[in-house]
């Protein structure tokens, strides 16, 4: 059922892609200082919306690799932490409750 879904998903956004491809296939000219070129219009908002996309992928990069690193080092503190709760022995966590060094 789920391929199915999919499948219809991306039959549609072809469909859709396919029509606006037909529909605005005029030339349209391009000028930026002293370049000019033409193109059909279709085209240039493909290209336009596609490199808008690569420099958004390429701008959170950075920030996907910094929470990556934070993650990393979180799980390494929480295994730790872990480790030495272990390591102490009933009575003593209990010593500890009792002396208020740790909040229920």
């Amino acid at each position: 059922m789920k391929k199915l879904g999919t499948l219809t998903i991306t039959a549609l956004l072809l469909i859709s892609i396919t029509v606006f491809t037909l529909q605005n296939s005029q030339i349209v000219v391009i000028k930026l200082l002293f370049w000019e070129a033409e193109a059909s219009l279709s085209m240039i908002l493909f290209t336009v919306f596609s490199t808008a996309i690569l420099i958004t992928v390429i701008a959170i990069i950075p920030t996907i690799y910094h929470l990556k690193k934070l993650r990393d080092q979180s799980q390494k503190k929480v295994k730790s932490l872990v480790k030495e709760s272990e390591k102490l022995s009933e009575p003593e966590a209990k010593n500890i409750m009792a002396e208020g060094q740790v909040e229920k």
